[in-house]
């Protein structure tokens, strides 16, 4: 088979400039991996990775002597890294490997001039291609392009072997189904798949992504969130066993409902929740969100005896707690676990909203990710199907969201106003207050005034103060 490549991007000429100095250099240098296997499907890439015989050090030289930055990032396990303008180029060692002694990090590595013994060690049939650059050819030593056309993720040799040296493997082999492409709602049953041995190895072997690290764990969580398929990435998570590994307390929504024949009719909470995640826009921070709004409702069911649906007091707060700690354990930066964090706790505010005291509404709306509360409640609501007066199945916008959108329409050019009116040292000035928590309190007062509307120049701010 041979690819031709578009020289005219940017990664691909730089990339090409790196194997040409290895080549110089007396060294072979081929593409390699993901990136060839999307040159084949045209599909765009961040990176492109290159093979040789070329030993790390001997790369580095060569690298610096053609002015081109270099970064170890492995070189112990024969990786360097070339950069330039933002563009990576990972270059690494053909090797052997010894024993996985972590389910990370092979206990020794051998460098050798075999190719064929570099593609066995690889993870995938379809990532073990290598692009010969001299003749445009692929070289195929695990039958990756006889899967690539039967849309096969499959494990290079033993799929317990490759997994046993590294369970990550098993979440990426659902990343790159996911972002590939599966059929909606198939699963692993059409579109792209993984394999019938591959998908019994890790269904046996699951439980091993608890070994892996949380940073690793949300850099494919990330990518299949991210991702155009992101709810069948979602389901093949489940099929496969590793999503109960990974966020235990979402099996328990598989088999909870709220009994209701007025709302709630599209089943139970796994699947709502994956309806929410399908009319979300695509944003990683809000699809956290999305997974866990509702993660806490089996924990706080309850049901009374005169009562047609089941209660669930408190989820949100639940919820959030929930999230917390696995955000804690998979290593979210501290900005991203708060405001998803507050969101979780806060979404049954728009759902009640028409409930809330006018002053509770002004300081909702005061909230600085209030938008971002409005994109969960959004996908929360349109994901809550519900019979209309006429006995349609449908979903929409409840009472309470839309209110609380008019609400929020109304009161943004209040919102801009408050910069011009909430400062410190007016306040102060017009109130006669000392620095503390007083003056904190009145300033949190004189906002909600001015969302109200009820304040709406430095006159009348006095005339509040003064009262």
């Amino acid at each position: 088979m041979r690819i031709k490549l578009d020289q005219k991007d940017k990664l691909t000429s730089f990339a090409l400039e790196v194997a040409a100095s290895l080549k110089k250099g007396g060294f072979r240098a081929f593409f390699v991996g993901g990136s060839v296997r999307n040159i084949i499907l045209k599909r765009p890439s961040d990176n492109l990775d290159i093979a040789t015989d070329c030993l790390p050090d001997k790369v580095e030289a060569i690298l610096k002597a053609g002015k081109i930055r270099s970064k170890p990032i492995g070189k112990q396990f024969g990786t360097i890294l070339a950069t330039r303008d933002g563009l990576i180029v990972e270059i690494t060692t053909f090797r052997k490997e010894g024993f996985y002694k972590d389910r990370r990090h092979p206990s020794s590595v051998e460098f050798t001039k075999n190719l064929s013994q570099d593609a066995k060690r690889r993870d995938f049939t379809i990532n073990a291609l290598y692009l010969n650059l001299e003749t445009k050819e692929v070289i195929d030593e695990t039958g990756g392009l006889k899967d690539l056309r039967a849309r096969l993720i499959r494990f290079v040799g033993n799929p317990r072997d490759r997994i046993d040296e590294d369970s990550l493997r098993m979440l990426r082999a659902v990343r790159i189904a996911t972002q590939l492409g599966l059929s909606a709602k198939s699963g692993p049953a059409s579109g792209w798949k993984i394999e019938k041995k591959s998908f019994a190895a890790i269904k046996t072997r699951a439980k091993f992504i608890q070994d892996v690290s949380g940073e690793r764990i949300k850099g494919e969580l990330d990518k299949i969130l991210l991702s155009q398929n992101r709810c069948d990435g979602i389901r093949l998570l489940d099929s496969s066993g590793l999503l109960q590994f990974i966020i235990p307390e979402i099996s328990a929504l598989k088999k909870f409902s709220h009994d209701s024949k007025e709302f709630h009719l599209e089943g139970n909470m796994f699947e709502h929740t994956l309806l929410a995640l399908e009319k979300a826009p695509f944003d990683p921070n809000l699809a956290y969100a999305i997974l866990f709004h509702d993660i806490a409702k089996p924990m706080k069911a309850k049901k009374e005896p005169n009562e047609t649906f089941v209660r669930t007091k408190g989820h949100a707060e639940a919820g959030a707690e929930i999230f917390r700690k696995f955000a804690n354990k998979i290593k979210f930066t501290r900005k991203n676990l708060e405001l998803i964090e507050w969101a979780i706790a806060k979404h049954m505010d728009i759902l009640r909203f028409n409930s809330l005291s006018e002053e509770e509404q002004a300081r909702l709306a005061l909230q600085p990710n209030i938008e971002f509360l409005m994109l969960l409640s959004k996908a929360d609501d349109e994901a809550n199907l519900r019979y209309d007066e006429e006995g349609r199945n449908i979903s929409g916008t409840s009472k309470n969201r839309k209110a609380a959108e008019k609400f929020l329409k109304k009161v943004r050019p209040n919102l801009e106003r408050i910069k011009q009116f909430v400062d410190g040292h007016k306040i102060m000035r017009l109130s006669n207050l000392k620095p503390g928590q007083e003056l904190g309190q009145t300033i949190d007062d004189v906002k909600v005034q001015i969302v109200l509307g009820k304040i709406k120049n430095t006159s009348e701010l006095k005339n509040y103060l003064q009262k």
